[in-house]
Protein backbone atom coordinates (compact mmCIF):
# COMPACT_ATOMS: atom_id res chain seq x y z
CA UNK A 1 0.00 0.00 0.00
CA UNK A 2 1.44 3.33 -1.03
CA UNK A 3 2.14 6.10 1.47
CA UNK A 4 -0.42 8.46 -0.09
CA UNK A 5 -3.10 5.79 0.21
CA UNK A 6 -2.13 5.23 3.84
CA UNK A 7 -2.43 8.94 4.56
CA UNK A 8 -5.82 9.24 2.80
CA UNK A 9 -7.13 6.22 4.68
CA UNK A 10 -5.79 7.56 7.97
CA UNK A 11 -7.39 10.98 7.45
CA UNK A 12 -10.68 9.32 6.55
CA UNK A 13 -10.55 7.20 9.69
CA UNK A 14 -9.64 10.14 11.92
CA UNK A 15 -12.39 12.37 10.52
CA UNK A 16 -14.96 9.59 10.70
CA UNK A 17 -15.69 10.43 14.34
CA UNK A 18 -15.04 14.16 14.77
CA UNK A 19 -16.10 14.45 18.43
CA UNK A 20 -13.94 11.56 19.54
CA UNK A 21 -11.01 12.95 17.55
CA UNK A 22 -11.42 16.38 19.15
CA UNK A 23 -11.57 14.95 22.68
CA UNK A 24 -8.51 12.82 21.91
CA UNK A 25 -6.36 15.74 20.76
CA UNK A 26 -7.66 18.19 23.40
CA UNK A 27 -4.79 17.39 25.78
CA UNK A 28 -2.24 18.06 23.03
CA UNK A 29 -4.00 21.31 22.09
CA UNK A 30 -3.91 22.53 25.69
CA UNK A 31 -0.26 21.55 26.15
CA UNK A 32 0.99 23.04 22.88
CA UNK A 33 -1.06 26.25 23.21
CA UNK A 34 0.27 26.77 26.75
CA UNK A 35 3.87 26.32 25.64
CA UNK A 36 3.43 28.65 22.65
CA UNK A 37 1.68 31.31 24.76
CA UNK A 38 4.33 31.25 27.48
CA UNK A 39 7.30 31.32 25.10
CA UNK A 40 5.80 34.04 22.89
CA UNK A 41 4.99 36.27 25.87
CA UNK A 42 8.43 35.57 27.36
CA UNK A 43 10.13 36.52 24.09
CA UNK A 44 7.99 39.67 23.92
CA UNK A 45 8.96 40.70 27.45
CA UNK A 46 12.66 40.16 26.68
CA UNK A 47 12.40 42.24 23.50
CA UNK A 48 10.56 45.01 25.33
CA UNK A 49 13.11 45.11 28.16
CA UNK A 50 16.00 45.14 25.70
CA UNK A 51 14.37 48.05 23.90
CA UNK A 52 14.08 49.97 27.18
CA UNK A 53 17.73 49.29 28.06
CA UNK A 54 18.82 50.46 24.61
CA UNK A 55 17.44 53.90 25.51
CA UNK A 56 20.01 54.00 28.31
CA UNK A 57 22.87 53.02 25.98
CA UNK A 58 24.11 49.46 26.30
CA UNK A 59 27.73 50.69 26.19
CA UNK A 60 27.52 52.47 29.54
CA UNK A 61 29.39 51.30 32.64
CA UNK A 62 29.09 52.40 36.26
CA UNK A 63 32.13 52.58 38.54
CA UNK A 64 31.69 52.58 42.32
CA UNK A 65 33.47 51.90 45.61
CA UNK A 66 32.18 48.45 46.59
CA UNK A 67 33.84 47.54 49.90
CA UNK A 68 31.88 49.78 52.25
CA UNK A 69 31.74 47.03 54.86
CA UNK A 70 35.52 47.02 55.30
CA UNK A 71 38.01 49.61 56.58
CA UNK A 72 37.58 52.16 53.79
CA UNK A 73 40.01 55.07 53.82
CA UNK A 74 39.28 58.54 52.46
CA UNK A 75 42.03 57.89 49.93
CA UNK A 76 39.91 55.06 48.48
CA UNK A 77 37.01 57.33 47.49
CA UNK A 78 36.45 58.12 43.82
CA UNK A 79 37.47 61.67 42.86
CA UNK A 80 37.43 64.07 39.92
CA UNK A 81 40.97 62.89 39.15
CA UNK A 82 39.54 59.41 38.66
CA UNK A 83 37.08 60.83 36.16
CA UNK A 84 40.00 62.16 34.13
CA UNK A 85 41.82 58.83 34.48
CA UNK A 86 38.79 57.00 33.08
CA UNK A 87 38.36 59.55 30.27
CA UNK A 88 41.95 59.08 29.18
CA UNK A 89 41.47 55.38 28.55
CA UNK A 90 41.58 54.65 24.81
CA UNK A 91 38.25 52.80 24.76
CA UNK A 92 36.28 55.36 26.78
CA UNK A 93 34.08 57.88 24.98
CA UNK A 94 32.97 59.99 27.95
CA UNK A 95 32.91 59.91 31.75
CA UNK A 96 30.73 61.76 34.25
CA UNK A 97 30.79 61.71 38.07
CA UNK A 98 27.63 61.78 40.17
CA UNK A 99 26.93 62.69 43.76
CA UNK A 100 23.62 62.61 45.58
CA UNK A 101 21.71 64.95 47.86
CA UNK A 102 18.15 65.40 49.00
CA UNK A 103 15.94 68.42 49.55
CA UNK A 104 12.31 69.39 50.01
CA UNK A 105 10.49 71.89 47.83
CA UNK A 106 7.14 73.62 48.32
CA UNK A 107 4.50 72.72 45.73
CA UNK A 108 1.61 74.87 44.55
CA UNK A 109 -0.83 72.90 46.68
CA UNK A 110 1.18 74.04 49.73
CA UNK A 111 2.56 70.57 50.41
CA UNK A 112 6.23 69.68 50.66
CA UNK A 113 7.83 67.26 48.19
CA UNK A 114 10.95 65.23 48.91
CA UNK A 115 13.38 65.30 45.95
CA UNK A 116 16.45 63.25 45.14
CA UNK A 117 19.07 65.53 43.60
CA UNK A 118 21.85 64.22 41.35
CA UNK A 119 24.98 66.30 40.99
CA UNK A 120 26.80 65.67 37.72
CA UNK A 121 28.55 67.19 34.70
CA UNK A 122 27.70 67.84 31.06
CA UNK A 123 29.01 64.41 29.99
CA UNK A 124 26.22 62.70 31.91
CA UNK A 125 23.80 63.51 29.12
CA UNK A 126 25.85 61.37 26.67
CA UNK A 127 24.40 58.22 28.18
CA UNK A 128 21.13 58.98 26.41
CA UNK A 129 17.55 58.86 27.60
CA UNK A 130 17.44 62.48 28.80
CA UNK A 131 15.12 64.47 26.60
CA UNK A 132 15.32 68.23 27.12
CA UNK A 133 11.96 69.92 26.54
CA UNK A 134 13.27 73.45 26.99
CA UNK A 135 16.51 75.10 28.05
CA UNK A 136 19.67 73.03 28.44
CA UNK A 137 21.40 70.47 30.64
CA UNK A 138 24.12 71.14 33.23
CA UNK A 139 27.29 72.41 31.50
CA UNK A 140 30.96 72.94 32.37
CA UNK A 141 30.41 76.62 33.21
CA UNK A 142 27.86 75.65 35.88
CA UNK A 143 30.44 73.38 37.50
CA UNK A 144 33.30 75.87 37.30
CA UNK A 145 31.25 78.59 38.99
CA UNK A 146 29.44 76.21 41.34
CA UNK A 147 26.19 77.77 40.15
CA UNK A 148 22.84 77.01 41.77
CA UNK A 149 21.57 75.78 38.41
CA UNK A 150 18.89 73.09 38.29
CA UNK A 151 17.39 70.89 35.60
CA UNK A 152 13.96 69.66 36.65
CA UNK A 153 11.37 67.44 35.01
CA UNK A 154 8.00 68.54 33.64
CA UNK A 155 6.08 66.99 36.52
CA UNK A 156 7.99 69.03 39.11
CA UNK A 157 7.73 72.20 37.00
CA UNK A 158 3.94 71.87 36.80
CA UNK A 159 3.61 71.20 40.52
CA UNK A 160 5.85 74.10 41.56
CA UNK A 161 4.94 76.77 39.00
CA UNK A 162 1.75 75.49 37.37
CA UNK A 163 3.30 75.26 33.90
CA UNK A 164 6.40 73.81 32.21
CA UNK A 165 7.92 76.85 30.44
CA UNK A 166 9.95 77.78 33.51
CA UNK A 167 13.53 78.24 32.21
CA UNK A 168 15.01 81.21 34.08
CA UNK A 169 12.59 80.90 36.99
CA UNK A 170 13.79 80.29 40.55
CA UNK A 171 12.46 78.17 43.40
CA UNK A 172 13.55 77.43 46.94
CA UNK A 173 14.84 74.04 48.05
CA UNK A 174 15.45 73.13 51.68
CA UNK A 175 18.70 71.14 52.12
CA UNK A 176 18.44 69.78 55.69
CA UNK A 177 17.39 73.12 57.12
CA UNK A 178 19.45 75.29 54.74
CA UNK A 179 17.28 77.02 52.12
CA UNK A 180 18.86 77.68 48.74
CA UNK A 181 17.50 79.53 45.74
CA UNK A 182 17.82 77.35 42.60
CA UNK A 183 17.57 78.67 39.05
CA UNK A 184 15.95 76.46 36.41
CA UNK A 185 18.17 76.17 33.33
CA UNK A 186 16.41 73.23 31.70
CA UNK A 187 13.26 71.11 31.78
CA UNK A 188 13.26 67.36 31.10
CA UNK A 189 10.51 65.27 29.61
CA UNK A 190 9.02 63.28 32.47
CA UNK A 191 6.77 60.85 30.60
CA UNK A 192 7.44 57.11 30.37
CA UNK A 193 9.30 57.48 27.06
CA UNK A 194 12.10 59.24 28.93
CA UNK A 195 13.95 56.21 30.30
CA UNK A 196 16.37 57.97 32.66
CA UNK A 197 13.77 60.23 34.28
CA UNK A 198 11.41 57.25 34.63
CA UNK A 199 14.24 55.40 36.40
CA UNK A 200 14.81 58.24 38.85
CA UNK A 201 11.10 58.92 39.33
CA UNK A 202 8.97 62.06 39.32
CA UNK A 203 10.50 65.11 40.91
CA UNK A 204 13.97 64.53 39.51
CA UNK A 205 16.50 67.37 39.85
CA UNK A 206 19.96 67.51 38.27
CA UNK A 207 22.50 70.06 39.51
CA UNK A 208 26.23 70.75 38.97
CA UNK A 209 28.48 68.15 40.59
CA UNK A 210 30.73 70.81 42.15
CA UNK A 211 27.73 72.69 43.57
CA UNK A 212 26.33 69.64 45.38
CA UNK A 213 29.77 68.74 46.72
CA UNK A 214 30.26 72.35 47.80
CA UNK A 215 27.03 72.22 49.82
CA UNK A 216 28.34 69.16 51.72
CA UNK A 217 32.01 70.22 51.74
CA UNK A 218 32.65 66.88 50.03
CA UNK A 219 35.12 66.23 47.19
CA UNK A 220 34.20 62.71 46.18
CA UNK A 221 31.96 60.96 43.66
CA UNK A 222 29.41 58.27 44.47
CA UNK A 223 29.58 56.88 40.93
CA UNK A 224 31.40 57.47 37.69
CA UNK A 225 29.38 56.72 34.58
CA UNK A 226 31.32 56.16 31.36
CA UNK A 227 30.63 55.17 27.76
CA UNK A 228 32.67 52.43 26.10
CA UNK A 229 33.55 52.95 22.43
CA UNK A 230 33.99 49.30 21.42
CA UNK A 231 31.64 47.02 23.37
CA UNK A 232 33.46 43.95 22.01
CA UNK A 233 36.32 44.99 24.31
CA UNK A 234 34.01 45.57 27.28
CA UNK A 235 35.51 42.91 29.57
CA UNK A 236 39.06 43.96 28.73
CA UNK A 237 38.24 47.62 29.39
CA UNK A 238 36.60 46.82 32.74
CA UNK A 239 39.67 44.85 33.86
CA UNK A 240 42.06 47.63 32.79
CA UNK A 241 40.05 50.38 34.54
CA UNK A 242 39.85 48.33 37.73
CA UNK A 243 43.62 47.87 37.67
CA UNK A 244 44.31 51.56 36.93
CA UNK A 245 42.04 52.74 39.76
CA UNK A 246 43.68 50.32 42.21
CA UNK A 247 47.11 51.62 41.21
CA UNK A 248 46.01 55.26 41.52
CA UNK A 249 44.62 54.71 45.03
CA UNK A 250 47.19 52.12 46.11
CA UNK A 251 44.58 49.56 47.15
CA UNK A 252 43.27 46.18 46.01
CA UNK A 253 39.80 44.99 44.99
CA UNK A 254 38.00 48.14 46.15
CA UNK A 255 36.11 49.10 43.01
CA UNK A 256 33.20 47.53 41.21
CA UNK A 257 32.38 48.18 37.57
CA UNK A 258 29.01 47.16 36.18
CA UNK A 259 27.91 47.43 32.58
CA UNK A 260 24.36 47.85 31.41
CA UNK A 261 25.11 45.10 28.90
CA UNK A 262 25.90 42.62 31.68
CA UNK A 263 22.70 43.59 33.49
CA UNK A 264 20.70 43.00 30.30
CA UNK A 265 22.35 39.60 29.90
CA UNK A 266 21.54 38.65 33.49
CA UNK A 267 17.90 39.69 33.10
CA UNK A 268 17.64 37.87 29.76
CA UNK A 269 19.13 34.71 31.28
CA UNK A 270 16.70 34.84 34.20
CA UNK A 271 13.72 35.41 31.88
CA UNK A 272 14.86 32.63 29.54
CA UNK A 273 15.26 30.19 32.44
CA UNK A 274 11.89 31.16 33.92
CA UNK A 275 10.18 30.85 30.53
CA UNK A 276 11.74 27.43 29.91
CA UNK A 277 10.71 26.22 33.36
CA UNK A 278 7.10 27.38 33.01
CA UNK A 279 7.05 25.99 29.47
CA UNK A 280 8.30 22.64 30.77
CA UNK A 281 5.57 22.56 33.41
CA UNK A 282 2.96 23.36 30.76
CA UNK A 283 4.42 20.70 28.47
CA UNK A 284 3.61 18.02 31.06
CA UNK A 285 0.05 18.14 29.73
CA UNK A 286 1.49 16.80 26.45
CA UNK A 287 2.12 13.55 28.28
CA UNK A 288 -1.58 13.41 29.12
CA UNK A 289 -2.38 14.15 25.48
CA UNK A 290 -0.04 11.39 24.32
CA UNK A 291 -1.70 8.89 26.65
CA UNK A 292 -5.04 9.96 25.17
CA UNK A 293 -3.74 9.24 21.67
CA UNK A 294 -2.54 5.79 22.74
CA UNK A 295 -5.86 5.05 24.42
CA UNK A 296 -7.97 5.96 21.40
CA UNK A 297 -5.67 4.05 19.06
CA UNK A 298 -6.10 0.91 21.19
CA UNK A 299 -9.84 1.39 20.98
CA UNK A 300 -9.52 1.85 17.22
CA UNK A 301 -7.55 -1.40 16.87
CA UNK A 302 -10.27 -3.23 18.74
CA UNK A 303 -13.03 -1.65 16.65
CA UNK A 304 -11.25 -2.42 13.38
CA UNK A 305 -10.09 -5.95 14.16
CA UNK A 306 -12.24 -7.47 11.39
CA UNK A 307 -10.97 -4.83 8.91
CA UNK A 308 -7.39 -5.75 9.81
CA UNK A 309 -8.15 -9.42 9.19
CA UNK A 310 -9.60 -8.63 5.76
CA UNK A 311 -6.56 -6.55 4.78
CA UNK A 312 -4.17 -9.27 5.90
CA UNK A 313 -6.13 -11.93 3.98
CA UNK A 314 -5.80 -9.75 0.87
CA UNK A 315 -2.01 -9.61 1.24
CA UNK A 316 -1.29 -6.74 3.62
CA UNK A 317 1.86 -7.35 5.62
CA UNK A 318 2.48 -6.67 9.30
CA UNK A 319 4.53 -3.66 8.19
CA UNK A 320 1.61 -2.28 6.15
CA UNK A 321 -0.74 -2.52 9.12
CA UNK A 322 1.85 -1.02 11.50
CA UNK A 323 2.50 1.95 9.19
CA UNK A 324 -1.25 2.51 8.74
CA UNK A 325 -1.90 2.90 12.45
CA UNK A 326 1.31 4.86 13.06
CA UNK A 327 0.23 7.40 10.43
CA UNK A 328 -3.17 7.76 12.11
CA UNK A 329 -1.50 8.43 15.47
CA UNK A 330 0.85 11.01 13.92
CA UNK A 331 -2.05 12.76 12.15
CA UNK A 332 -3.99 12.97 15.42
CA UNK A 333 -0.97 14.52 17.16
CA UNK A 334 -0.19 16.94 14.33
CA UNK A 335 -3.80 18.14 14.23
CA UNK A 336 -3.58 18.90 17.94
CA UNK A 337 -0.19 20.57 17.45
CA UNK A 338 -1.34 22.84 14.61
CA UNK A 339 -4.49 23.90 16.44
CA UNK A 340 -2.43 24.39 19.61
CA UNK A 341 0.10 26.66 17.84
CA UNK A 342 -2.65 28.86 16.38
CA UNK A 343 -4.58 29.02 19.65
CA UNK A 344 -1.38 29.58 21.66
CA UNK A 345 -0.35 32.53 19.50
CA UNK A 346 -3.80 34.11 19.83
CA UNK A 347 -3.62 33.61 23.61
CA UNK A 348 -0.07 35.01 23.60
CA UNK A 349 -1.17 38.17 21.80
CA UNK A 350 -3.99 38.66 24.29
CA UNK A 351 -1.77 37.94 27.31
CA UNK A 352 0.90 40.25 25.88
CA UNK A 353 -1.60 43.09 25.62
CA UNK A 354 -2.71 42.57 29.21
CA UNK A 355 0.85 42.38 30.58
CA UNK A 356 1.89 45.36 28.45
CA UNK A 357 -0.98 47.41 29.85
CA UNK A 358 -0.27 46.43 33.46
CA UNK A 359 3.50 46.95 33.13
CA UNK A 360 3.03 50.16 31.09
CA UNK A 361 5.64 48.88 28.64
CA UNK A 362 5.34 48.74 24.87
CA UNK A 363 5.85 45.13 23.81
CA UNK A 364 3.93 42.36 22.08
CA UNK A 365 4.07 38.57 21.93
CA UNK A 366 6.75 37.27 19.57
CA UNK A 367 6.27 33.83 18.00
CA UNK A 368 9.61 32.10 17.56
CA UNK A 369 10.04 30.08 14.35
CA UNK A 370 12.41 27.60 16.07
CA UNK A 371 9.75 27.10 18.77
CA UNK A 372 7.09 26.36 16.14
CA UNK A 373 9.45 23.96 14.35
CA UNK A 374 10.27 22.23 17.64
CA UNK A 375 6.54 22.01 18.39
CA UNK A 376 5.83 20.28 15.08
CA UNK A 377 8.65 17.80 15.71
CA UNK A 378 7.49 17.15 19.28
CA UNK A 379 3.87 16.54 18.26
CA UNK A 380 4.97 14.18 15.49
CA UNK A 381 7.19 12.39 18.01
CA UNK A 382 4.22 12.08 20.38
CA UNK A 383 2.24 10.39 17.63
CA UNK A 384 5.10 7.99 16.88
CA UNK A 385 5.95 7.19 20.51
CA UNK A 386 2.40 6.67 21.69
CA UNK A 387 1.34 5.01 18.47
CA UNK A 388 4.02 2.31 18.52
CA UNK A 389 2.23 -0.02 20.92
CA UNK A 390 -1.26 0.16 19.33
CA UNK A 391 0.26 -0.19 15.85
CA UNK A 392 2.32 -3.17 16.96
CA UNK A 393 -0.73 -4.78 18.53
CA UNK A 394 -2.68 -4.33 15.30
CA UNK A 395 0.16 -5.77 13.20
CA UNK A 396 0.38 -8.90 15.37
CA UNK A 397 -3.29 -9.85 15.00
CA UNK A 398 -3.82 -13.30 13.45
CA UNK A 399 -5.86 -12.83 10.24
CA UNK A 400 -8.08 -15.86 10.91
CA UNK A 401 -8.86 -14.77 14.47
CA UNK A 402 -9.42 -11.21 13.20
CA UNK A 403 -11.94 -12.39 10.57
CA UNK A 404 -13.84 -14.33 13.23
CA UNK A 405 -13.99 -11.24 15.50
CA UNK A 406 -17.51 -9.88 15.99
Amino acid sequence: MRLTENIVTAVSSVMGNKMRTFLTILGIIIGISSVIMITSVGNGIQTGLNREFEKLNSNMIGIYLKNWDTDVQLSDFLTVDDVELVKNHGNIEYAAPTSSASATVDLRNRSEFYCIITGTTADYRNQGGLEIVSGRFIDDADNRSRANSAVIDEWLAKNIFGYTDVVGKTFTADFSGVERELKVVGVLKSEEENAVVSTYGQGTIFMPFETINGYADYDYADYIYAGVKDTDKMDETVEELTRLLSIAHDNTDMYGIESYMSQVEIINNVLTGFTLFIGFVAAISLLVGGIGVMNIMLVTVTERTREIGIRKSLGATDGNIRVQFMIEAVILSLMGGIIGVILGYIEGVGAGMVVSSLAEMDFSARLSIPTVAATVIITAAIGIIFGVYPAGKAAKLDPIDALRYE
